[in-house]
């Protein structure tokens, strides 16, 4: 019956004739439905799940093929988001898992099973390959730098044995992907070659160096500019000494004309002494003659005159006498004069000196120009040299340092030391993963329930058939006033 009132509504009574009418179509679908869910659940084949775990880390750096020196190695302290997704498409790319499947065989168990019957055995291997990569979970774990790998197969060993080969052929294709063959022969060729270039660049600094006699050129240069202009100074030095010394022996000479080679040290004035005492002397015996006189003769008498007179006279010679004074000088060497001698003496010794010291410098200073002037037009080449040997030296020492990376790498590589690491190998489960009996037996009751409440209620909602009084009055409009139900 089709109902044709927009406003009908469906109550709990009606829901319960409904399932009363149609119990039987009910219980048989449930049962039916349950049955055919048990019967399935039982006879699907058991799956064995197992699982490995890989861990990406950034231990070890990555090599750098490059000439650059400052980037020798790519090393990233965290794990990216993106290394993980690249560690996840490799693990899962075509050639891995080909390489699994030709490893375990499965693309023999894929003949085995039937549908590849006749088949190309490259065939059977694709399609193996295709169905690997659908049974096999490749996942991050979150908030870890580790990849989780599941795979479930109807033989437990087997399932160990794909994920173990897995596990195999993905480390050797890691180390694969992130080596660069052949680095360490390259690097190794390229620093041979750069110490055969610095050994001759070596050579020719040393046949240079031996040539123009040059040890070590800027200390070189810098030693002979510093004696060149200390020479240089002293020169002009002991030219202006000469010239003053020049001066000084002119000044010398005429002073040493106006000064007297000797000069009076002592001069005194002497006095007649011995004369005036005998005048003296003579005067006073005069004096004694005249009195003896006096006392014989009379003073007019010519003896006592005569006597008077010599007194007279005696006592004007000895006033004379008393007048008379003598000097007396002492002369001595003029010190002035002999030091002025001196003097000259020694600026002349001097001049000589400064003058042949002048000479010498003169002769030092324009050596010294001469070795400046030599080293000046040896620079040239002798930079040149040096940059060639300090080229050679620093490719020889980088490819050196790159040759013994790449050894380091290739040894890593051999001993299988990477980046990556099996942080839980697979193991042999024996309880299977697949049917969960009692899950799919508990979905399959909430099915059945599901499909046979709905089928009850679509066929009694489709049916064109009229069971309540109730529907007959709403579909006519009309009241029942009586109804009749036959056995």
């Amino acid at each position: 019956m089709m109902p044709t009132d927009p406003s009908f509504n469906v109550s709990a009574k009606d829901l319960a004739a409904i399932l009363a009418r149609r119990k039987w179509q009910t219980l048989i679908t449930f049962v039916l439905i349950v049955a055919a869910v048990g019967a399935g659940t039982l006879l699907m084949p058991k799956q064995y799940e197992t699982r490995m775990k890989v861990l990406v880390k950034n231990e070890r750096a990555d090599m750098i093929v490059s000439a650059d020196r400052n980037g020798s190695s790519g090393f990233v302290g965290e794990v990216s988001e993106t290394q993980i997704n690249s560690e996840i498409e490799l693990l899962t790319s075509n050639d891995l898992l080909q390489g699994v499947v030709t490893q375990c065989g499965l693309d023999r168990s894929q003949q085995a099973a039937g549908s590849g019957r006749g088949e190309d055995r490259s065939v059977s291997i694709e399609k193996a390959v295709k169905r690997l990569g659908k049974d096999l979970k490749v996942s991050p774990v979150r908030k870890a730098d580790i990849i989780e790998v599941e795979y479930a197969d109807v033989d437990p060993h087997r399932a160990v044995a794909v994920l173990a080969s897995l596990a195999e052929l993905y480390l050797e294709a890691h180390l694969k992907v992130h080596g660069t063959p052949g680095t360490y022969e390259f690097f190794k060729g390229q620093a041979e070659r750069y110490q055969r270039e610095l050994q001759d660049a070596d050579g020719k600094l040393a046949d240079f160096r031996r040539s123009e006699n040059i040890v070590m050129l800027p200390e070189q240069k810098d030693v002979l500019l510093q004696k060149a202009a200390e020479s240089e100074s002293a020169f002009l030095q002991a030219d202006a000494a000469a010239d003053e010394y020049t001066r000084k022996i002119a000044d010398t000479r005429h002073a040493l004309g106006a000064a007297q080679p000797r000069v009076i040290t002592q001069s005194r004035t002497l006095t007649n002494q011995s004369s005036v005492e005998k005048l003296h002397t003579m005067l006073a015996e005069l004096q004694n003659r005249r009195t003896e006189l006096l006392v014989k003769f009379r003073p007019d008498d010519r003896l006592v005159r005569e006597v008077e007179q010599e007194i007279r006279d005696t006592q004007v010679a000895l006033e004379q006498a008393t007048k008379l004074t003598g000097v007396e000088q002492a002369t001595d060497v003029n010190p002035v004069h002999q030091a002025l001698e001196l003097d000259l003496d020694r600026q002349q010794a001097e001049l000589a000196g400064l003058q042949s010291r002048r000479d010498a410098l003169a002769s030092q200073t324009k050596a010294y120009r001469s070795q400046l002037s030599r080293l000046a037009d040896a620079t040239a080449s002798f930079d040149d040299l040096v940059r060639t040997q300090k080229k050679a030296e620093d490719n020889y020492l980088l490819y050196a340092k790159k040759t013994e990376e790449a050894r380091i790498a290739e040894s890593l590589d051999k001993q299988k030391i990477s980046n990556v690491a099996i942080a839980e190998t697979p193991i042999e489960p024996h309880l299977p993963s697949k049917p969960n009996v009692p899950l799919d037996l508990a979905l399959g009751i909430v099915l059945a329930a599901f499909l046979s409440l709905g089928g009850a209620f679509a066929t009694d909602y489709w049916l064109d058939t009229v069971e309540q009084p109730r529907e007959l009055e709403e579909l006519t409009g009309l009241p029942v006033l009586a109804t009749s139900f036959g056995d």
